[in-house]
């Protein structure tokens, strides 16, 4: 059921970035996809497997206030529509940093999804620098590690909203196994009390889509799987924890050999 979820959203999401290329570029649907997909930071399995589904795609494609009305809705936040924004920009510029006919396109697409213009400024100078546009939209790293924090939290049960000096603390100690561990043993005395949380699948069910959701580098995800391994043994590695990590791996997604890698160094810490 989480898994069937946050494919979904994923996919309604990823189908969104491609509305918004598609619509700055005017290309065919795969090239414009397989512009995307030109992107390290982006390609993926998933995104892969939904460039077939394109071509099996019917109904007329939405335009003007019903394109921007479902991008707005299927892009709710701030990172995912700077994402659209940057990948659109992306596709449309030359070789020499010129957008050409889709300067006053990708005009729109920014106005309507509510980017301002220094954010737009900021997209635009980053992609001539040789940045992704991932990297650009990406959230800062405090909200990403505490929500794989929080959700290793509610694989066991618990609910808790870390503060900003927690998550720092439990990452800066994630090489210190004893501190860490002391750390951890803190934050549940803590939350010991009222932190039982109701429906525990459904509150790990959000927080695992807003992490799939989330834009993030193949290092930044790279990260957020090293800190839930580390956290997750540190709060009683068991079965649960285990199908959350694999899922985690899955969703963020990261291949077999950085779970490999993750494993191996956990067990050399254990």
């Amino acid at each position: 059921m989480i898994r069937t979820h946050i494919s979904e959203a994923c996919e309604a999401r990823d189908l969104a970035l491609l509305d918004a290329v598609l619509f700055v570029t005017q290309a065919k649907q795969l090239e414009a996809w397989h512009r995307v997909l030109g992107d390290p930071e982006v390609r993926d399995p998933r995104r892969e497997l939904l460039a077939e589904r394109l071509s099996r795609r019917t109904g007329a494609p939405l335009e003007g206030d019903a394109l921007f009305a479902s991008l707005r809705a299927r892009l709710p936040d701030t990172p995912n529509r700077l994402l659209a924004y940057g990948l659109a920009l992306r596709a449309a510029t030359t070789h020499d940093g010129r957008q050409g006919p889709a300067h006053l396109p990708l005009a729109v697409l920014c106005r309507e999804l509510g980017l301002t213009p220094s954010q737009a400024r900021d997209m635009r100078l980053g992609i001539l620098d040789g940045l992704s546009p991932v990297a650009l939209a990406a959230e800062p790293a405090h909200p990403r590690r505490a929500r794989v924090l929080e959700a290793v939290l509610l694989a066991a049960g618990l609910e808790a909203h870390l503060t900003e000096a927690e998550t720092l603390a439990l990452d800066a100690s994630r090489e210190d196994a004893p501190l860490l561990q002391e750390l951890t043993g803190q934050l549940l005395r803590r939350i010991a009390f009222g932190s039982q949380v109701a429906s525990p699948l459904d509150a790990l069910c959000r927080q695992l889509t807003d992490i799939a959701l989330a834009p993030a580098t193949l290092a930044q995800r790279w990260d957020a799987l090293r800190l839930a391994h580390c956290f997750s043994h540190a709060v009683g590695h068991d079965l649960g924890q285990q199908l959350l990590l694999d899922l985690l791996q899955e969703l963020l997604p990261l291949g077999a050999v950085a779970a490999a890698r993750a494993t191996a160094r956990e067990a050399a810490r254990t």
